[in-house]
């Protein structure tokens, strides 16, 4: 790795000095009282880099997948259209991040993977998203019907 590590006498942070190697940076996020305070962080090696991705990636997929599938298995006759365009925009956004920043980091077989499922969500928000558009369409016909 290349870095220099400089203490400054005043404080008890660290600061990097990295070169311009290609790298992942990260911006940890630490609780309670810590000795070292760091606001970022690079790493090189691409096998931590890697587990540190999927780490990251697979946490955020299972929270997006859980709230995806809530909505997927609630009723569609009360539902909201903008929920449903919400979580479309999540996933869309996922995968412009999986795209962007990850792709080069990733192994080809774990990038392909996230991005099936991704696209398994997007695909059943879609299909949920248009029942939801014919069903409001369907009661607005009917209830025009009825007030003629």
């Amino acid at each position: 790795m290349n870095y220099i590590v400089e203490r400054k006498t005043t404080k008890f942070d660290i600061d990097y000095m990295e070169y311009d190697n290609d790298g992942l940076v990260i911006h940890p996020k630490l609780k309670g009282n810590t000795y070292i305070h760091v606001s970022s962080a690079k790493f090189y090696s691409d096998d931590l880099i890697n587990k540190i991705i999927v780490t990251k990636f697979r946490r955020q997929f299972n929270n997006l997948a859980k709230v995806v599938f809530n909505y997927l298995n609630a009723d569609e006759d009360g539902a909201d259209s903008g929920d449903y365009i919400i979580l479309l925009d999540e996933v869309a956004h996922m995968q412009a991040t999986m795209e962007i920043r990850y792709k080069r980091f990733m192994e080809n077989e774990q990038y392909r993977e996230y991005m099936d499922k991704l696209y398994f969500l997007n695909i059943n928000l879609k299909n949920k998203l248009a029942r939801i558009n014919l069903i409001a369409q369907m009661n607005n016909q009917i209830s025009s019907g009825i007030h003629r």
